[in-house]
């Protein structure tokens, strides 16, 4: 769910035959709170999608994964990674 931006969603509902429409964009860059490195890779940012750990397992080799798990563990444990966040909430009516 990250290959499309607010942009693409007001092309989308015009598209369908949507009018009018309004988009509301809220975003976001701070700094990440500290995170148990065993809470971060087990999370997932939607249903459908692996979580971090599953990628991890699918994409690396065990000794891969090892050095990747001991960079992690720095920044998310002492909060020294960025979060990037962003929420659209569009309405729009169907004439």
């Amino acid at each position: 769910m990250l290959d499309f931006d607010e942009r693409d969603l007001m092309r989308f509902a015009e598209k369908g035959g949507f009018f009018p429409i309004e988009l509301e964009l809220e975003a976001e860059i701070r700094a990440m709170e500290p995170t148990p490195l065993d809470a971060f890779l087990n999370r997932s940012g939607n249903p459908r999608i692996p979580t971090i750990a599953e990628a991890m397992d699918q994409a690396l080799t065990p000794e891969e994964r090892e050095r990747f798990a001991a960079h992690l563990r720095r920044v998310v444990e002492e909060g020294k990674g960025v979060s990037r966040m962003a929420s659209a909430y569009l309405t729009a009516t169907k004439p």
